[in-house]
């Protein structure tokens, strides 16, 4: 709630023209190595004061029930051992970052709702 939802608001749907939904990019995200790793390295997840485990557990908890795609069997949920390993070394571009793997998925036609912000 304090590092998320603040800004993205409750439901994940941001605040227009501001801060990006992340209602319709956890999901593709999530499938990616390098979503996963954005993921986990965004500053509020980065910087969060949660465990690696907890981070985890948030982290599968957005995916399953703020995103707007259904979550396909081959979702792998996140780990903490995998938390620890992307989360020490945090995004200073976080909108630069965003847009380019917005754009990858939309490239690859991941899901046709997703638009760059």
């Amino acid at each position: 709630m304090l590092q998320c939802m603040g800004c993205h608001t409750p439901d994940g749907g941001g605040e227009p023209g501001h801060v990006p939904s992340v209602r319709n990019t956890l999901t593709p995200l999530a499938l990616t190595p390098e979503g996963r790793k954005f993921l986990v390295q965004v500053p509020g997840s980065a910087q969060s004061k949660l465990s690696d485990a907890e981070l985890a557990e948030v982290l599968n908890w957005m995916v399953n029930n703020l995103s707007a795609n259904p979550m396909p069997q081959a979702f792998k949920r996140f780990t903490a051992s995998e938390v620890a390993s992307y989360r020490r070394t945090p995004i200073v571009a976080v909108g630069a970052v965003r847009k380019r793997l917005v754009a990858d998925l939309a490239a690859r036609q991941v899901d046709p709702a997703l638009k760059v912000q």
